[in-house]
């Protein structure tokens, strides 16, 4: 009888164990679908991954020479829709969202909308990513370390997105792969 009880004493022990350990690995994988299964943040480990942008906010003013060499402007974007993506060098995440902005960005342009990357990271301009990014989107812009259009529009995580309508104003912008796969329609 005694061996019975530390038996069922045992099983109890190692049940809440298993219980408590799938707790924090359900809680790890949300955070990581959250950031877009480990994108590249700025903020602090385990931060919500939303962009600043608010749906109140119109693209600020800015002005940035694309891969191409022309000039680029806030100016560029506005009466019509506008798609812009954030990614960084340094981010999984970025590479393997590239195939789903790039359908966007397509179907934005079937509708007469335009797509603007802009690729963060030294060295940037010569990157895989920005020359993959420049065969299937409208714009690409190369930003180093500094992150001044990063910045400038409130990102604090990779890929982040953000869609514009032909006033200027956010219609919706998210944060990570899971943000782009599921927030983000064609207009």
């Amino acid at each position: 009888m005694m061996f019975a009880v530390v038996g069922l004493v045992l099983v109890g022990i190692v049940g809440l164990l298993n219980l408590a350990i799938l707790l924090v690995v359900l809680r790890r994988w949300r955070e990581l679908e959250a950031t877009g299964g480990g994108g590249h943040s700025h903020g602090s480990p385990g931060a919500e991954a939303s962009s600043t942008v608010r749906m109140i906010d119109r693209i600020p003013n800015f002005s940035a020479r694309a891969l191409d060499g022309t000039a680029v402007t806030e100016r560029t974007l506005l009466g019509r829709e506008a798609l812009i993506g954030f990614f960084s060098l340094t981010c999984k995440a970025c590479v393997e969202a590239v195939p789903l902005f790039a359908g966007h960005a397509e179907r934005l342009r079937a509708a007469g909308g335009t797509s603007l990357a802009i690729v963060h990271g030294d060295d940037s301009a010569g990157s895989e990513l920005a020359a993959t990014l420049n065969e299937v989107v409208d714009i690409v812009i190369a930003e180093d370390s500094k992150a001044e259009l990063s910045k400038l529009y409130g990102t604090k995580h990779y890929p982040t997105y953000a869609w514009y309508g032909p006033n200027g104003l956010v219609t919706t912008a998210g944060a990570g792969i899971a943000a782009l796969r599921t927030e983000l329609i064609a207009p």
